[in-house]
């Protein structure tokens, strides 16, 4: 008996030391974005609106661009603000400079979670993609943009 209650204690004490669950990488990626069909562009619907768009293949941004995420409260729900790499900044103020009126399609782990439509050059550094996120769900995401290759990087 005296050693069952001994093993108990070990297991429970093993479990209160387990680690802290670590977050999952998260993958992000710019694309252009159409509302109309054509040859070579993806289908993809917007989960919170039920709107398809068709996205071009390439991806113009990726987490390569992104210095650090963090989750913000904008008009009262929670965000995932991005910081870019100074090459992003240039990046993405080249892109949204150029391409006026046009979509920009973000996915999240491949999920188009908002496609706005560029009204002005954004040269700040500073992007925020929106959804109908909860703020443990905008956490995630944002933990995951945070969590760099473990390769020395």
């Amino acid at each position: 008996m005296k050693n069952f209650i001994s093993l108990l204690i070990v297991a429970a004490l093993f479990g209160c030391f387990t680690p802290e669950k670590q977050a999952e990488k998260v993958s992000i990626e710019f694309r252009f974005a159409e509302t109309e069909a054509a040859e070579g562009l993806t289908e993809i619907i917007l989960p919170i609106t039920g709107q398809k768009f068709y996205l071009h293949d390439e991806v113009i941004m990726s987490n390569d661009d992104i210095a650090m995420a963090s989750v913000v409260i904008w008009d009262e729900k929670p965000v995932v603000e991005l910081q870019f790499t100074l090459t992003g900044k240039d990046k993405f103020a080249q892109l949204t400079r150029e391409n006026l009126k046009r979509r920009m399609g973000m996915l999240v782990d491949g999920k188009l979670v908002t496609a706005p439509i560029i009204n002005a050059p954004i040269d700040q550094g500073i992007a925020i993609i929106t959804g109908d996120f909860t703020k443990d769900e905008a956490q995630r995401i944002a933990d995951g943009i945070n969590k760099k290759d473990s390769g020395g990087n």
